[in-house]
């Protein structure tokens, strides 16, 4: 499981709220504390899996990458591809949405991902003998009837992918 900005976002409004919810007192300050709020705030960190944690699902070129945790809805997936390949981008693009691209690649070389009519490419490094995760949200500036993802591989390259629109984009800074 990796965490996500939202899952950072809900970290740190749970702290906000259990220091909303919190006095601090100065020892000159005579009164009553304000009573202790009806359903305290419990806050925990969020828990980092490690590759020894039992409910921590492996990485893999040969699964989806997780996206359904963000409710994403996956429009276009492969997994174990070698080589290069073009998905077809279901509906087109959509101005002013955010297309979310998750992948796990593997092997030595790059992975470069170019959004056709979007526009948009990035490079990814991956590694041999290691699965690489990687999640990009692409807001797109402009509509197009049609769209696709076109992926060209190094030679030894592995990889898997899951593409969606985001409903519940990051806020842009």
């Amino acid at each position: 499981m990796a965490i996500t900005r939202r899952s950072v976002r809900l970290a740190l409004s749970a702290c906000a709220a259990a220091l909303a919810t919190t006095s601090c007192g100065s020892p000159g300050h005579h009164g009553t504390a304000p009573p202790p709020p009806a359903h305290p705030a419990r806050v925990t960190a969020p828990q980092v899996p490690t590759a020894s944690t039992d409910t921590a699902p492996a990485l893999s070129v040969h699964q989806l990458p997780l996206t359904g945790s963000d409710g994403i809805e996956v429009l276009a997936s492969g997994t174990a591809v070698k080589g290069d390949a073009t998905y077809p981008i279901p509906g087109g693009i959509k101005a002013g949405r955010t297309l979310a691209i998750a992948i796990n690649c593997e092997g030595p070389g790059r992975l470069t991902v170019e959004v056709r009519s979007g526009g948009v490419s990035f490079p990814l490094r991956c590694e041999k003998d290691k699965v690489l995760p990687a999640m990009n949200e692409i807001q797109m500036p402009r509509t197009h009837a049609t769209g696709s993802l076109r992926f060209t591989a190094d030679p030894g390259v592995t990889w898997s992918f899951a593409l969606g629109w985001n409903p519940n984009p990051p806020e842009r800074r």
